[in-house]
C-alpha cells in the first residue's frame, strides 16, 4: 500500500486542508475481498493518535452489520 499525507488547498477554494491518499495494490484488493481489514497506524503518514482500518464488503448494508458485531460486547 502507498501512503501518502499532503498540504492541499480545495478545488474552487482557497481553504487550506490536509490530503491522505491511499493507494492499494492489487494484492491489497485481494486481502479485502478476502476479509482481511488492512490496519496501520497514523504515525505512518504523521497524524498521531489515529489508527486507520480499510475494510470492504459486498454492500454498505453487510459492513454496517459486521462493525456491529465487532463493537457487541464480549459475554464471558
Amino acid at each position: 500500500m502507498l501512503k501518502m499525507i499532503a498540504a492541499a488547498t480545495r478545488q474552487g477554494s482557497a481553504r487550506p486542508v490536509q490530503v491522505v491518499m491511499l493507494g492499494l495494490s492489487h494484492l491489497n484488493l485481494d486481502r479485502l475481498k478476502a476479509g482481511e481489514p488492512i490496519t496501520f497506524p497514523g504515525e505512518h503518514i504523521n497524524l498521531p493518535n489515529t489508527d486507520f482500518i480499510i475494510f470492504a464488503g459486498e454492500t454498505e448494508a453487510s459492513m454496517q452489520h459486521e462493525v456491529q458485531e465487532l463493537l457487541k460486547p464480549k459475554s464471558e
